[in-house]
């Protein structure tokens, strides 16, 4: 991975970091970036005060912000089971 797409995906990773989740680059080429996204224990709902991205929201805002900072790169966000 270059330096400017592993500095956007560790942008990501500290994000979902700080509500317990992790993110780990599974594959990466020219054209995709594929990553697994461990959600932390809480659900989104945010039912007991703790909320959690969804993988779909995390999919969405990297996508929009791949799509402005390295055109031509999709993101695919999977969920760890």
């Amino acid at each position: 991975m270059d330096p400017e797409t592993e500095s956007l995906v560790d942008r990501f990773r500290r994000m979902v970091a700080r509500d317990g989740g992790e993110l780990t680059v599974v594959a990466a080429d020219a054209q995709t970036i594929r990553v697994r996204y461990r959600l932390a224990q809480a659900g989104p709902e945010c039912v007991d005060g703790t909320c959690v991205l969804p993988h779909r929201e995390l999919e969405q805002l990297m996508g929009e912000t791949f799509a402005r900072r390295r055109p031509g790169v999709r993101v695919e966000v999977e969920v760890a089971r």
